[in-house]
């Protein structure tokens, strides 16, 4: 299968850097990014997978970030981002719509095998498909976390259009 990515891994880079600049200054060690806009505005990620919960995180000692969703949407992860395959990770699809168990217990459990359990988190609070249902066990799940709201964080980075982007708004 063959897909031609829309900006090169350049660009996606610059928009990281951007973000990991923006979260340094606002305090923040940890982003956790689930607007699936901004998710592929960071890394290409394009994949019609916003029905379940999946993120993106973004840690400032990190160079790349980290996508986590369902084992059948990491396929779109490894095609249309340049993300190394063992930043593209799946959770467990026995936690697909569970009333009790939800698919950010194991981003919790991610998050602390990483070490970064004690870490100053950014959540999109105001995302849409951020539910307080998924915001609820990342909070359970991180106790000793300061979790934050983003307040918008990578939305304002958007705003500022690289000459790649521009590129495409002029031919629109």
């Amino acid at each position: 299968m063959s897909f031609e990515k829309p900006f090169a891994p350049a660009e996606f880079q610059r928009r990281i850097k951007e973000v990991k600049s923006r979260m340094e200054r606002a305090g923040l060690d940890l982003l956790i990014c689930q607007d699936p806009a901004n998710m592929g505005w960071l890394t290409g990620f394009d994949g019609w997978s916003f029905y379940t919960p999946q993120a993106l995180l973004v840690h400032l000692d990190q160079e790349q970030p980290i996508w986590f969703g369902r084992a059948q949407d990491a396929k779109s992860a490894a095609i249309t981002t340049d993300l190394t395959p063992d930043n593209i990770i799946s959770f467990s699809e026995r936690l697909v719509h569970q009333p009790e168990d939800h698919p950010f217990d194991e981003l919790c459990d991610l998050i602390k095998a990483r070490g970064w359990e004690g870490a100053r988190i950014g959540v999109e609070l105001d995302a849409l498909y951020y539910t307080a249902r998924a915001h609820r066990h990342i909070v359970h799940g991180l106790p000793s976390a300061q979790i934050v709201d983003s307040r918008e964080l990578v939305n304002w980075a958007r705003l500022v259009k690289s000459e790649a982007e521009l590129v495409y708004m002029r031919e629109a």
